[in-house]
């Protein structure tokens, strides 16, 4: 009888030691969730992502291209042209699957022109190839009013750009370039909201209702303005984060 007192008192000490061990453990924790992080640097010409054509549009779609003066030095960027389409706008995105809270970024050749008509370069985001909308980020350095620019367009505009918001010289960090060169365009998008940059600078103006879209791909624009002509967008170092 003692004997079975004696073990039932050394099984109560030992639960007491591993639960007191138990509370002086440090507490870990939760990790955080993991950031998905998606990019395409068209190391020696090819692509990275899977690049698809916006089906609105004609189907041009983003394909890469060995540029020994691509600025990551990886002799290769991405090249999106408006050939199949005339003229008119080219769009192209990255299926990686839709979101809502990211941030993009991407280096684009923007071209400097001395004409009233010329080409559009810039980034889209927020594209839904069902209902046929987006939102683009764009630079438009022509002779006349040289700006960067965000607009929506989509089926209900009849593919017309409703613009958000204009930069123009006195507002672009750095000033209009006076020639054509490589620039980081940038957005982050929280809560149909968008902030915009420019070689990593804040454009002015605070954040921009971009709520017409809940949820969409990001990809590259290239459009010819002022009559038909051939336009194309060249980008590297395309990243996209989803926060």
């Amino acid at each position: 009888m003692r004997r079975r007192v004696g073990m039932g008192l050394v099984l109560i000490v030992l639960i007491i030691i591993v639960l007191i061990s138990g509370c002086l453990l440090p507490v870990q924790s939760p990790a955080p969730p993991e950031e998905r992080i998606f990019r395409d640097n068209f190391s020696g010409g090819k692509t990275e992502l899977r690049w698809v054509f916006y089906p609105y549009f004609n189907q041009d779609n983003l394909e890469g291209s060995k540029d020994a003066e691509a600025p990551d030095r990886d002799s290769g960027v991405g090249v999106l042209k408006n050939a199949n389409a005339g003229g008119f706008a080219s769009l192209s995105y990255a299926a990686t699957g839709e979101v809502s809270n990211f941030y993009l970024e991407a280096m684009v050749y923007c071209p400097v022109t001395k004409e009233e008509k010329g080409q559009l370069s810039g980034i889209a985001f927020l594209i839904d190839p069902i209902d046929g909308n987006f939102y683009r980020y764009i630079c438009d350095f022509k002779a006349s009013d040289p700006t960067l620019n965000i607009a929506y367009v989509g089926e209900d505009t009849d593919n017309f750009p409703v613009y958000l918001k204009f930069w123009g010289s006195n507002d672009i960090p750095g000033g209009v370039p006076k020639e054509g060169g490589w620039h980081k365009m940038a957005l982050r998008v929280r809560n149909g909201e968008a902030a915009a940059y420019w070689d990593e600078k804040a454009m002015s103006g605070g954040m921009i209702a971009v709520d017409k879209v809940p949820r969409g791909f990001t990809g590259v624009y290239a459009n010819y303005v002022g009559g038909f002509g051939n336009a194309s967008t060249r980008v590297d170092n395309f990243v996209l984060k989803v926060e």
